[in-house]
């Protein structure tokens, strides 16, 4: 494990080149300013070379599958990065875990863990809680959710088309320290900037649902009565139900005229430049140049109040403990990153000999 160098761009940038749908992307002006201030650790491994090569140097004769064939052989091999600061919306005490990336075929190897490990060793004393946002839609939930990540709110991600809807991601927080049980969580009411580029209204996950679960998509500049009817979390049948209702009064696309060709040869009159439809085509295609980026939409000041205070209501009973208690899901991770090994005992215990017949 150690710091990453700018001669680790190229690896680092195709690797999220690569998982850019699950890890997001960064531009490679804000890759090398990461690597620059040290927020990025990368993992690799020795090759088996190295330990023939060390192994010889001890006077220990190396199997002949273990030597390297070529000098090459003895360089190690990347694994995988983790991006990370000990900072979050200038809160000290949170850091945050912007991308964590593995290697195809070395996952499953505690890879991922060991990164996120030597994160939490290498943060700032006062830091006490890490945060990851993550879409729902990816697998690396289940990840977070195995080494101690609790998830606490959500936010909707940027604006997809409307066959695929808006992406919903999940705040996942952790204590960074053993046995601690006394750091509040803590989550934002609105994150702002970012890949999205717009403000997102970030709300708890309503008690006695999972993660996985359906959630409601807040976007900014929908209406009152739209923003209530999405604040409903509706149930299969409901959504079923209306799903099948926008199907049904939906209008049958136009039959398009059929046209006559052979060879790629259309048989008709071509059309000329003073004709109606060159004219329309060459001003759609005009408009299309011209076409103006869509306006970033910002929240209604009343529903970021309101977020605020559904924020604090929520955390004042969820981190006070007892009957008010028990809001938040506990942390059920089977890996314990936070968990310091004991030392292995320099003194070796004197063997005893059998007595001699």
């Amino acid at each position: 494990m150690r710091e990453a160098k700018q001669s680790d761009l190229p690896f680092i940038d195709a690797l999220q080149k690569k998982h850019s749908k699950m890890v997001g992307w960064f531009p490679t002006k804000q890759i090398e300013a990461n690597i620059e201030g040290g927020h990025v650790l990368v993992a690799e491994q020795s090759h088996e070379g190295t330990k023939a090569q060390r192994d010889e140097g001890n006077g220990v004769e190396p199997p002949v599958h273990l030597v390297p064939s070529c000098p090459r052989a003895s360089v190690p091999q990347p694994l995988g990065y983790v991006i990370a600061r000990d900072t979050y919306m200038k809160r000290e005490e949170c850091g945050i875990i912007y991308q964590l990336n593995v290697v195809p075929g070395e996952h499953r190897k505690l890879v991922g863990a060991t990164l996120i490990k030597a994160v939490f060793d290498r943060a700032a004393y006062g830091c006490k809680l890490f945060c990851c946002w993550c879409a729902q839609d990816i697998d690396a939930n289940h990840f977070w959710e195995s080494i101690g990540f609790v998830p606490l709110a959500f936010r909707t991600g940027a604006r997809r088309s409307k066959k695929l809807g808006p992406r919903i991601h999940i705040f996942w927080q952790r204590r960074v320290r053993a046995g601690d049980g006394e750091t509040p969580y803590w989550f934002p009411s609105q994150t702002m900037g970012g890949a999205v580029r717009e403000g997102r209204i970030v709300l708890p996950i309503p008690p006695g649902t999972h993660w996985s679960d359906a959630k409601p998509a807040v976007l900014p500049g929908l209406p009152a009565n739209k923003v209530a009817e999405q604040l409903q979390l509706e149930s299969d049948e409901e959504r079923k139900a209306r799903k099948r209702k926008r199907k049904e009064s939906k209008p049958a696309p136009a039959a398009k005229p059929s046209a006559v060709k052979r060879g790629g040869l259309w048989f008709g009159a071509p059309a000329s430049p003073d004709s109606p439809e060159a004219s329309q085509d060459e001003k759609a295609a005009e408009q299309a140049k011209k076409a103006k980026p869509r306006p970033r939409m910002k929240n209604d000041p009343q529903y970021i109040a309101a977020a605020r205070e559904l924020r604090d209501r929520y955390l004042e009973q969820a981190n006070s403990g007892g009957e008010a208690g028990g809001l938040l899901p506990g942390a059920c991770g089977k890996y314990d990153v936070s968990r310091v090994l004991e030392a292995v005992p320099s003194v070796v215990k004197e063997v005893r000999m059998l007595d001699a017949a």
